[in-house]
């Protein structure tokens, strides 16, 4: 089963790119940019107003109400990983492309 975390999603660089940000357990924030592949959102993102969204993460680690989850991408503050809350990971199938 795949993981996704909550996040703010807002239009990227290039083509085929979003802008993902979202938030540590300690609530302090993080961003990247990742293949539009790895998000879901409803909405078309802007840049004055970021829509809300799911990035696929790759779950390692749980333990008493956190989560540590490996981005699809790098951060531009820490790396790949962070610790997040375990209410802002959803676990469910990753929609396909048709």
């Amino acid at each position: 089963m795949s993981a996704f975390l909550r996040c703010q999603v807002g239009p990227g660089m290039f083509s085929g790119e979003v802008a993902v940000r979202g938030k540590t357990a300690e609530g302090t924030e993080f961003s990247l940019f990742v293949a539009d592949d790895y998000v879901e959102y409803d909405a078309p993102a802007a840049s004055s107003h970021p829509v809300d969204g799911w990035i696929h993460v790759d779950v390692l680690a749980r333990e008493g109400g956190l989560v540590l989850v490996r981005l699809p991408g790098q951060t531009f503050e820490n790396g790949r990983t962070v610790t997040v809350r375990d209410c802002e990971v959803e676990f469910r199938p990753r929609h396909e492309a048709v």
